[in-house]
């Protein structure tokens, strides 16, 4: 795996700017760390938190094309910002050749969530929100949610996700409500 790590690495750097290499690395080592601490697959939680934003700074007609490989929720098809990540799982599947569902899944979903996440989508998911080089309030919260319980650093991230985009009035995606009604019923159901 580790040739695997360091060739995909090469490759983010080739293909991303520094702000976003960087980023990339912090989201590897806390996906790892996440992993770690969750009894998951440490190398396969980095590989995934190296690829996940490698469509972030594409062209938008590549962008467009390899998102709507994808069923793009409404909301996705008009905000650029969520289409990197269903282009990004499609360019990791058409040009990489990495059909791995669960790492797919992963990266198609880091911006957005979704209802019955795997343990490496939420490990992604909240891996890239609170990598260590992420500065917003509260970060140092969120942070001790996913270290301590993966379900409940998704239901508290996921409220999170939705009242930002509720004060800077923007829409809410689909999938993002599907799965904060399921984690808060799985808190509901579970106390």
């Amino acid at each position: 795996m580790c040739s695997k790590i360091d060739f995909y690495t090469e490759l983010i750097c080739g293909k991303l700017s520094e702000t976003r290499f960087i980023h990339s690395i912090r989201t590897a080592e806390m996906c790892r760390d996440l992993a770690e601490k969750h009894g998951f697959e440490p190398d396969k939680a980095y590989m995934t938190g190296i690829l996940h934003d490698i469509c972030k700074e594409e062209q938008d007609a590549e962008l467009e094309r390899l998102a709507n490989l994808y069923d793009l929720d409404p909301v996705e098809k008009t905000a650029r910002k969520l289409r990197h990540a269903p282009a990004g799982a499609a360019y990791v599947r058409e040009v990489l050749g990495i059909e791995d569902e669960d790492m797919l899944t992963a990266i198609r979903f880091h911006t957005i969530g979704r209802a019955q996440m795997s343990v490496l989508e939420k490990i992604l998911y909240l891996g890239d929100l609170v990598e260590r080089d992420r500065v917003y309030p509260d970060v140092e919260k969120y942070r001790e949610y996913a270290i301590r319980d993966l379900d409940n650093g998704m239901y508290e991230a996921l409220k999170w996700a939705i009242e930002d985009c509720l004060i800077k009035k923007q829409r809410i995606p689909r999938y993002t409500l599907e799965a904060y009604n399921y984690y808060i019923n799985e808190r509901l159901k579970y106390g």
